[in-house]
């Protein structure tokens, strides 16, 4: 068994300007300034070695405010773990979860839920089938810094949505956690047109609010940013038990170092975190603060989610009490479910996540509450593109089309964007169906026959799911 310090990313000094004042962190500033920030560092180091099936007591570097546990094979594993913060006794042993995040990162480790350790120096870890090597992670905060950065108002089009969140300076995010020793930003911003806000919960203590969320939150994004290796942590907001919402997720624009408040740039694009997997792209993950499987989150958890869902929803003109089509927006799978669904409602992903009882008992109800408030969504099809032309190259049909700049959504609601295209194909006369979906402005068909006559339809979609009938090209292969 070794004790080394957990990985750790050549600290720069680099702060992220902020879009929020850093005593308060509620309101954004009406211009740019020049604001002083404190910085806490997280004091991290890991105790690694394999663990046959049973009971083995490890030490940790330090005492441990929090503690993860992940490990090399064997994902169905039952583990245990309890602390001790005096050397003598122990708490009582918890079940590590699988933390949500890490189950993407598909590497061969099975990361297991950030806990509390209580300033614990032993880890009482039990396993029911021997593992080749588990990594006890202990976090705790470490020295604090000031620097110096430029904050300005949010440049994100949709401001007013979240003019109460707290920003990454508030809970004191370390940013140089998010560079590479060359100064390179491990997980730059990229942006997708809305279409999902999906809730979780973090799968960590109950009840937590204040200095205390703000020091859980530091260290699931050292988790997530550095041990797991994203670079950020995965979701986009946080809500702890007192209603308080952080900004989670990085949304600076390129070439710009200024976050956003809401999480979105100017066009009112998403920017893509990293909570569900499969279907991160056009997507918003809103984690509480806590486990809420077998007791429902806090009222005031509740009510601070609720009207952060309808002020999104009413953005983006989603109908919260209906199902809708999402289409992947990078290798165009698509997929039919709640628009604003419980983790565990997306394809494809097997979790407890947000809590059966939550799911059950509030979300489930809290749909169709969030529609009325936010009132009437999108219906209404983006425009087609213009023209749409198709020419035959290496025996490949190649469509382009003109940008739809737009879309103005319905009148008596709000517009969801236009978020991509999709490209049906059928026999010159024949029903069409659908062979690709893009956000680009061409797309290659290798998939026809020689000699045969094709219709081609474009279609925009926006964030909501509606479609257009389609701009027609027709060519012979």
């Amino acid at each position: 068994m070794t004790t080394r310090p957990a990985l750790r990313l050549r600290r720069l000094i680099v702060a992220a300007p902020i879009g929020g004042l850093v005593a308060l962190g509620l309101s954004l500033v009406p211009a740019t300034t020049v604001q002083a920030q404190v910085v806490h560092h997280t004091r991290a180091a890991e105790v690694a070695g394999p663990l046959t099936a049973g009971l083995e007591v490890r030490a940790l570097p330090f005492p441990a405010s929090h503690a993860a546990l992940y490990w090399s094979g064997n994902p169905d594993a039952v583990v245990t773990v309890a602390f001790s913060s005096d050397g003598l006794t122990f708490g009582a042993p918890a079940r590590v979860e699988h933390d949500e995040v890490g189950m993407q990162r598909d590497n061969g480790e099975t990361y297991g839920a950030l806990l509390p350790a209580g300033g614990a120096i032993l880890a009482r870890v039990t396993s029911d089938r021997p593992l080749g090597r588990l990594t006890v992670l202990a976090l705790a905060d470490g020295a604090t810094s000031i620097v110096h950065a430029v904050v300005g108002k949010s440049q994100a089009g949709a401001d007013a949505v979240t003019d109460n969140v707290v920003p990454r300076s508030g809970w004191g995010a370390e940013e140089s956690l998010r560079f590479d020793r060359r100064g390179n930003e491990v997980w730059p911003p990229v942006f997708q047109t809305v279409q999902k806000l999906v809730v979780h919960h973090t799968a960590t203590a109950n009840g937590e609010s204040g200095d205390q969320a703000k020091a859980t939150i530091r260290s699931i994004y050292y988790y997530h940013a550095v041990t797991q290796g994203w670079g950020d942590i995965g979701y986009n907001f946080i809500i702890d038990a007192a209603g308080t919402v952080y900004k989670g997720r990085v949304s600076h624009a390129a070439g710009s170092t200024t976050d956003t408040i809401s999480g979105e740039n100017v066009a009112g694009q998403g920017v893509t975190a990293g909570h569900a997997y499969g279907y991160n792209s056009g997507t918003v993950g809103i984690a509480m603060l806590g486990t809420y499987s077998d007791v429902d989150a806090p009222g005031a958890t509740k009510t601070a989610l609720q009207s952060f869902l309808v002020a999104k929803a009413k953005a983006h003109g989603l109908d919260t009490a209906k199902q809708g089509l999402y289409t992947n927006p990078v290798n165009g799978t698509q997929a039919t479910f709640e628009n604003v669904p419980g983790h565990r409602e997306v394809p494809d992903n097997a979790t407890e996540c947000p809590g059966g009882t939550f799911l059950d008992s509030t979300l489930r109800k809290m749909r169709s509450d969030i529609q009325a408030l936010a009132g009437p969504a999108d219906v209404t099809a983006p425009a087609d593109p213009a023209t749409a032309k198709v020419s035959v190259a290496k025996r490949s049909a190649v469509l382009t089309w003109t940008a739809v700049g737009a879309d103005v959504g319905t009148s008596t609601g709000a517009a969801s964007g236009v978020a991509g295209y999709d490209v049906w194909r059928s026999v010159v006369g024949g029903t069409p169906a659908r062979i690709a979906s893009t956000t680009a402005l061409t797309y290659t068909d290798s998939s026809g026959a020689v000699g045969v006559a094709y219709d081609y339809f474009v279609k925009t979609y926006d964030g909501a799911g509606n479609r257009g009938p389609g701009r027609k090209a027709t060519k012979t292969l």
